[in-house]
């Protein structure tokens, strides 16, 4: 190929912007310096030009890929900054739900604690108590009517449920009252045991009710007809 020919060749690639490889501009360069003309001196500064850009795309592509790389480590940081956030948050919550468990917890067991103190309170006799005075054998009736009556407990029992035909009383039964009651002790603290206190255990305990009104004819009945029951319960031994 003539000298002519490869200035012509170069040419057309340099005015299309393709990058010039060193050794390609040496053959520029000797072409320019053999050729009689002056468009040959021409050739080393668009050779020039083309490897500056070549330059400036490297130099751009260099810095595009350490500023993405930087970007990209400035993203995984915040990625790992916001997932060890999360998993604080996660475990502060968690530590606040147990927090509020144990709490509900010990407030459940305190308002049990305070009920079964009420419970304890309930069934003893108040302080100068009176009980309710009234015929003995209207009581002693009234009293036999409720002893089967079913609907003064929550759990659809009866005193009769537990007693009927002098049944599930202990051998303390026949002791004069107030005495000591193993329920009454046991459950509620009482070293002693009134006839109308025990019929108020029995409306707690085993019936699972609210106890009757102190002072009441409903409880007056109960204790009377109580008082049959002992009696039948002793002439039985």
């Amino acid at each position: 190929m003539s000298t002519d020919k490869n200035r012509k060749e170069l040419l057309r690639k340099l005015s299309r912007n393709l990058m010039v490889s060193v050794p390609m501009m040496t053959v520029v360069a000797v072409a320019g310096f053999n050729a009689s003309s002056g468009p040959g001196l021409g050739l080393i500064p668009s050779a020039e030009a083309a490897q500056g850009e070549a330059e400036g795309e490297a130099r751009g592509e260099a810095e595009g890929e350490a500023k993405g790389e930087a970007e990209g480590s400035a993203k995984g940081e915040g990625e790992a900054e916001a997932r060890a956030e999360g998993e604080a948050e996660g475990h502060a919550e968690g530590e606040g739900e147990a927090e509020g468990e144990a709490e509900g917890e010990a407030e459940g067991e305190a308002e049990g604690e305070g009920a079964a103190a009420k419970l304890k309170e309930a069934v003893r006799r108040p302080e100068g108590y009176t009980p309710y005075q009234g015929n003995v054998a209207d009581l002693r009736a009234k009293g036999e009517k409720l002893f089967n009556d079913n609907s003064l407990s929550s759990n659809g029992l009866s005193c009769a449920t537990c007693h009927a035909n002098g049944a599930g009383y202990n051998a303390t039964f026949k002791n004069e009252y107030p005495h000591v009651v193993a329920m009454g002790q046991r459950d509620f603290g009482m070293d002693m045991v009134h006839l109308d206190e025990m019929v108020q255990i029995c409306m707690v305990a085993p019936m699972a009710a609210e106890p009757l009104e102190w002072g009441s004819e409903e409880l007056a009945a109960l204790t009377e007809y109580s008082r049959v029951e002992q009696k039948k319960f002793i002439d039985k031994q």
